[in-house]
């Protein structure tokens, strides 16, 4: 764009700025007045279906924010189905591993119970065993520390 063009688009704006302050007072008295009354008379038989518009268009201005902001995720959708489709993949692979781990503790809490229900019957063998003098010969474990003693000497 020129600089005489430039000149001639600001020489026009602030023409159309002279003519609003001169008229300034007309305006407000034209935007201060209600016009449904001069422009849009409604006879008595549709005033109900009059409010109930009037109650449609104050429910679309309410929720015009979400739609527009419903209108500007449109062109972001593909990539937010990437990503909640990556998420989901992802809660899949928590949930296999919350059930196996659930199947583990399971299993260990039988295997717990059982060693629990032996205790008893250990003991109680011992402490016969013990009343009556009975040695039982030791099992033939050897520990790591026992068997590198005897191959350092």
């Amino acid at each position: 764009m020129s600089l005489t063009q430039k000149c001639h688009t600001l020489q026009s704006m602030n023409n159309h700025l002279e003519a609003v302050l001169k008229e300034k007072r007309s305006l407000r008295q034209r935007l201060l007045k209600p016009m449904c009354q001069e422009n849009l008379p409604i006879e008595a038989v549709y005033h109900r279906y009059m409010v109930h518009l009037l109650e449609l268009a104050v429910t679309f201005i309410e929720r015009l924010e979400t739609h527009l902001e419903t209108i500007r995720n449109i062109p972001h959708l593909a990539a937010n189905l990437k990503k909640m489709n990556q998420a989901l993949a992802k809660m899949d692979i928590l949930v296999t591993e919350t059930e196996e781990l659930a199947e583990n503790i399971l299993k260990w809490r039988k295997q717990q119970n059982e060693v629990s229900s032996c205790i008893p019957k250990i003991l109680a063998e011992e402490s016969y065993l013990y009343k009556h003098d009975i040695i039982m010969p030791p099992l033939p474990f050897t520990s790591k520390v026992h068997v590198q003693t005897i191959n350092a000497k």
